[in-house]
């Protein structure tokens, strides 16, 4: 017949109640409880870094006092081994204010710091007072004759496996549930003293299912307590000598009526345990993060010791204080707002200078706004780095950024001329020509000096215009062009040519 579940009665919540009581100034110290070297807030205080450009303090000073939540669990990745007692109280057909005592021995390893597997066995006896009720029908005089009330016991050993989760992972105090399946070996009274008409084996095995919740409060490295709950749904009915189920059938046969093979089957019976325990945590964790640095290391760094990558940069602790000297504290270690992990991993740049290639350009500013190589003072190869580019006008990922056919670093370096006009002088032709080809001054219109510019030279009338007088008659090509009217690029055909005079 189904179960009924049925509230305790005062009998069994005084003693619940009870260790609820004791347990109490145990979560009030869980509360202020803190780890050495913390004051009462968990404030640590963090050793000071190698000063970062703009940082002359090593972490800017507007940053918090670093703060870890309570002090860690010291029990990730260690087996620990756990003792205990409490009360039960059974719950099937019969009724029961009565409690019993239980004890249990249990290992669990954390798989991570939310999560645990562990195995356990808990024995136990189970207090209930078998009597007879109406709606038990003729089931109960079938099985137990007229004795309408006898108080009654049940010996139980359960041994079972389970999956812990805990809900305040790497905390002082925390809490968890727990499911997990086992086998139980239950030892009823009646059975064994033959009081039963129809008794089944002395010792019964069933499956079960246990169901829990709890706290628990590590007072120290390597010790734990522990007060909980844990509810034990056994596969069969006969806890109590009494399968209702199968007593039907049994009574059917004896009076030779048909059985009702879709009859209601036996409801399971479950105990309840409510305890209090101790747990030792048998191998000391020394890193409890897994990061590379032990437990005493983080803290004198003043590093969290329950995570890998205390400041969130995307670098461990590890990392940053052995590898690459940054600062485990603060995510941007020198202040160029690339945080550390994207300098190292992302773009090669250095992690404790603002300025990896030193050309005047923060790496920030190089990768996001000039589009530059933060490893490269001159990003194009062109002569001029990367700042000096920013300064000019120039594009830095262009080595001839007018087009003129010279690189801008020579042309402000060798040429003297202006990287962002192809025609510094103006007169017409590009520099780039004037220096390959012509040879001309690339900051002079007029390189010799005659009056006439390079390009009318060169284009127009096709005179040298590194000679004031072309074909050397001893005027310049100036004054036969615009004075005399003569050809600039014809010797003298006698000396008379050379003494005309104007309109001569």
């Amino acid at each position: 017949m189904p179960m009924h579940i049925v509230s305790f009665h005062i009998s069994v919540r005084r003693p619940c109640l009870a260790a609820l009581l004791l347990f109490l100034p145990l979560l009030t110290c869980a509360v202020t409880a803190q780890d050495d070297g913390e004051d009462r807030n968990g404030a640590r205080q963090s050793p000071t870094y190698p000063a970062a450009p703009g940082f002359p303090d090593g972490v800017p000073g507007d940053l918090p006092p670093v703060r870890w939540p309570d002090r860690p669990r010291y029990v990730d990745g260690r087996l620990a081994i756990s003792a205990g007692s409490g009360l039960t109280k059974y719950f099937g057909e019969f009724s029961g204010h009565e409690v019993g005592p239980s004890a249990w021995l249990r290992l669990h390893y954390p798989l991570a710091a939310f999560l645990d597997v562990g195995a356990g066995a808990e024995a136990a006896r189970l207090h209930y007072t078998r009597r007879n009720r109406r709606k038990l029908g003729q089931t109960y005089p079938f099985q137990f004759g007229a004795s309408e009330q006898a108080p009654r016991a049940t010996d139980a050993v359960v041994v079972e496996g389970w999956l812990r989760l805990n809900l305040f992972p790497s905390r002082v105090f925390n809490a968890w549930i727990l499911a997990g399946a086992g086998y139980a070996w239950l030892r009823p009274e009646d059975y064994r003293n033959g009081e039963a008409a129809h008794p089944g084996p002395e010792t019964v095995a069933a499956f079960s299912i246990p169901l829990g919740a709890g706290f628990e409060w590590h007072a120290s490295r390597r010790f734990s307590l522990q007060l909980g709950a844990h509810a034990h749904l056994v596969m069969s009915g006969e806890m109590d000598a009494f399968d209702s189920g199968e007593l039907v059938v049994l009574s059917q046969i004896s009076q030779g009526l048909p059985t009702n093979p879709d009859r209601e089957k036996t409801a399971n019976d479950t105990w309840l345990t409510v305890f209090v325990g101790v747990a030792w945590h048998l191998f000391e964790d020394q890193d409890i993060d897994g990061d590379g640095l032990t437990n005493a290391e983080e803290k004198e760094a003043g590093t969290n010791p329950s995570a890998a990558d205390s400041d969130g940069d995307g670098l461990s602790d590890y990392e940053e204080l052995r590898v690459y000297g940054t600062n485990p504290l603060y995510w941007d270690s020198d202040g160029d707002v690339l945080s550390d992990y994207v300098e190292v991993q992302r773009y090669g740049t250095n992690p404790l200078l603002q300025d990896s290639d030193g050309d005047g350009l923060t790496d920030s500013f190089e990768l996001l706004d000039y589009l530059t190589d933060p490893l490269a003072a001159d990003t194009d190869g062109d002569g001029l780095i990367d700042s000096e580019e920013k300064r000019l006008g120039c594009h830095p990922k262009k080595v001839d950024t007018d087009g003129d056919g010279l690189y801008d670093g020579d042309e402000v370096i060798v040429w003297r001329t202006n990287p962002v006009l192809p025609d510094s002088d103006g007169e017409g032709i590009n520099d780039g020509e004037e220096v390959r080809e012509y040879r001309t001054d690339p900051n002079k219109a007029d390189t010799d000096g005659d009056g006439l510019t390079d390009f009318e030279e060169i284009r127009l009338y096709h005179t040298n215009p590194l000679e004031l007088d072309t074909d050397g008659d001893g005027l310049s090509d100036y004054e036969e062009l615009r004075r005399y009217g003569s050809d600039p690029l014809k010797p003298p055909s006698s000396s008379a040519n050379i003494q005309l005079s104007p309109g001569g």
